[in-house]
């Protein structure tokens, strides 16, 4: 998990007015309308200044006016353009209840009951319902905001999504589809990365011994796991009969490891010994191009961008 330092102070100029953020998460960010202009000398005096709080989320706003003046009401059409936490909205924290999400690149769904049901891209929002833990790890139930995902909770991965708090519809329809557009370049940048790696591993004459090796490995630790699960609620007769296999298996588990790891050297060998004949993603023309559209972005969605 992140964790960011706070935003201390966003300026605001309407008459002179002072707008101080504390919200965790959020990153300095000072959209056009709420830069200071220069005052000129004949303005440029010290004025008092009254001081309106307003409580949200647990961070407090505080509008400051001139004095004899009411606070500086902002109109509707700005408070859309602010930056998203003054809107509640940044990077969920453990403890903390998101309230929605984003896929970072492609995620397969579920059905509740964990058979597969489709696939989105990166790039594609949807409301938070909740966290569920299966065989294939951490799980959020979430409703998809795609056209081709059924409208009912799904199940994605945790790994391929980022939480937010607050709701996403308190954002602009702008910052929307710049966050959309992020991620889908994100996603995009991913999957091409996944497809030159895999394309430089067809070239290593020893990717399919290593990539068995690895299987039988990652099963053989996930057994153990589950074995061990149960164990911890068996009865003690069962329990001793559990504790024999886990010890067999950790017998096994060192000999499946020992092949591993010298196939995964012939593996590791070969690619360094013919590094030049393998495409480098960070050369790649396309990702090099999403990499800079991308980062063009960032400044558009001020501490949604990860």
């Amino acid at each position: 998990m992140r964790y960011f330092w706070p935003i201390y102070l966003t300026t605001f100029v309407a008459g002179t007015v002072v707008v101080f953020v504390t919200a965790p998460l959020a990153r300095p960010y000072v959209p056009e309308w709420m830069k200071a202009s220069t005052p000129s000398a004949a303005t440029n005096v010290v004025r008092p200044v009254v001081a309106a709080h307003i409580q949200s989320s647990g961070r407090t706003v505080v509008h400051a006016a001139s004095a004899g003046q009411a606070p500086t009401t902002i109109q509707e059409s700005q408070l859309d353009e602010l930056p998203p936490a003054l809107h509640g909205i940044y990077l969920a924290q453990r403890g903390e209840r998101p309230g929605w999400g984003i896929t970072h690149q492609r995620a397969v769904y579920y059905k509740p009951d964990g058979s597969r049901a489709g696939h989105v891209e990166g790039g594609v929002l949807f409301d938070f319902q909740g966290v569920r833990t299966s065989s294939k790890g951490s799980m959020v139930e979430c409703i998809l905001h795609e056209d081709n995902a059924p409208p009912s909770p799904m199940l994605i991965s945790a790994s391929d999504a980022y939480l937010f708090t607050g709701d996403h519809k308190k954002l602009s329809q702008r910052q929307r589809d710049d966050l959309k557009a992020y991620y889908t370049l994100t996603g995009k940048i991913a999957s091409r990365k996944k497809e030159l790696l895999q394309q430089a591993a067809d070239k290593n004459p020893h990717f399919p011994e290593y990539q068995a090796a690895y299987k039988t490995l990652m099963a053989h630790i996930e057994k153990a796991k589950q074995l061990s699960d149960k164990r911890d609620k068996a009865t003690d007769l069962e329990k001793m009969r559990i504790e024999d296999s886990l010890r067999q298996m950790k017998t096994a588990e060192a000999q499946l490891r020992k092949t591993y790891d010298a196939i995964h050297l012939k593996f590791r060998t070969w690619k360094e010994q013919h590094a030049n004949e393998i495409a480098k993603p960070e050369d790649d023309a396309q990702i090099q191009q999403w990499t800079q559209q991308r980062l063009a972005l960032i400044s558009r969605v001020p501490g949604l961008a990860y």
